[in-house]
C-alpha cells in the first residue's frame, strides 16, 4: 500500500481541509508514492518515537501533534527538530500529522464515548462542506447504563474522567457535590473554550492544559473543570488510529509508540 492511498483513507475519516489556519497537519515529510508496511503511531514525534520507528524498521509515522509547526528555515543536526527531520528522511520514514482535522472529527467521537456522554453539538461549531455542524469539542449529557441521560455529581464525572482516560489522578476545580447537568469536553487544551461553555450553560469542562487564573475564573462563574492532562485527554488518538488500520488495512502492521507522559506525579 502507498502513502497516498494511506492519506486518502485517512482524509475520509478526517478532513485535512477541516484543520484550523495555523495548523500543519498532512504529509510533513516523504513520498506519496512510497510503500508502507509498518507504521508507527503517536501523540507526538519524539527522539525515542523516531529511534523506535528506525529500529521497527516503520515506512510511517502517523501523529496527532506536528512535529514542524512554525516555519523551519534550516534543516541540520544543530536544531533538535530538524535533527529529527534528518533521521526520518535519511532512514526513508514517511510522516503524516493529524491534529485539529482530528479533534475535529474522531478525537471528540472517541471522549464522548469513553466517558459516556451523549453528545449535542460541538464547542466551536463549523460548518463543513455537506452543510454540516462540527467542530471543536463537544456539549452534551452524561448517560446512564441504560443509555439514559442524567445529572451527576462532580465527583462522580472524575471517576468517570480518570477510568475513561485510564488515569490516576486529575485536577478538579470546583465543588465535587455540585451537580452536572450539561458537560463539555475538549481534548488537548480547552482554556479558550470557558466563554462558549458558559454562554451554552454547562456546569463542567473536561479538558487539559488549564492555568490557575482561567480555573480560579471559571469557577466563579459557575463552570466547574476537570484537568486530565493534554496527553491524558488526548493518548486515545493512538488506539483510534490503530482500531481503524485494524479493521480496515488488516495486511498492514501497526505499532503504539513507546511515548509516555512527559510529566509525573510524585
Amino acid at each position: 500500500m502507498q502513502v497516498k492511498e494511506i492519506y486518502e483513507n485517512l482524509n475520509k475519516i478526517a478532513p485535512f481541509e477541516l484543520q484550523e489556519e495555523w495548523d500543519n497537519s498532512g504529509l510533513l515529510i516523504g513520498d506519496m508514492n512510497s510503500e508502507v508496511n509498518r507504521i508507527i503511531v503517536t501523540l507526538d514525534v519524539t527522539d525515542e518515537v523516531v529511534e523506535q520507528a528506525i529500529a521497527a524498521k516503520a515506512d510511517l509515522i502517523i501523529s496527532h501533534h506536528p512535529l514542524i509547526f512554525a516555519p523551519v528555515m534550516k534543516i541540520n543536526s544543530e536544531d533538535f527538530i530538524t535533527a529529527r527531520i534528518i533521521k526520518l528522511a535519511n532512514n526513508k520514514i514517511n510522516y503524516i500529522a493529524m491534529h485539529t482535522n482530528m479533534d475535529a472529527t474522531g478525537l471528540s467521537e472517541v471522549a464522548d464515548e469513553v466517558l459516556g456522554i451523549k453528545r449535542e453539538r460541538a464547542i466551536e461549531v463549523n460548518i463543513n462542506q455537506d452543510n454540516e455542524k462540527i467542530g471543536m469539542g463537544s456539549i452534551g449529557k452524561f448517560l446512564n447504563d441504560n443509555k439514559e441521560a442524567v445529572d451527576i455529581m462532580l465527583h462522580e464525572a472524575v471517576i468517570r474522567t480518570k477510568k475513561g482516560f485510564g488515569l490516576n489522578v486529575v485536577k478538579v476545580y470546583g465543588d465535587l457535590d455540585s451537580i452536572i447537568s450539561r458537560v463539555a469536553v475538549c481534548t488537548g487544551a480547552g482554556k479558550s473554550m470557558i466563554d462558549e461553555c458558559i454562554k451554552e450553560n454547562c456546569d463542567l469542562l473536561i479538558t487539559g492544559d488549564m492555568t490557575y487564573h482561567a480555573a480560579l475564573d471559571a469557577v466563579s462563574r459557575g463552570l466547574n473543570i476537570i484537568d486530565a492532562g493534554h496527553y491524558g485527554t488526548e493518548i486515545i488518538f493512538v488506539d483510534l488510529v490503530r482500531a481503524f488500520f485494524e479493521m480496515n488495512f488488516p495486511d498492514i502492521t501497526i505499532i503504539p509508540s513507546i511515548q509516555k507522559e512527559v510529566g509525573e506525579y510524585m
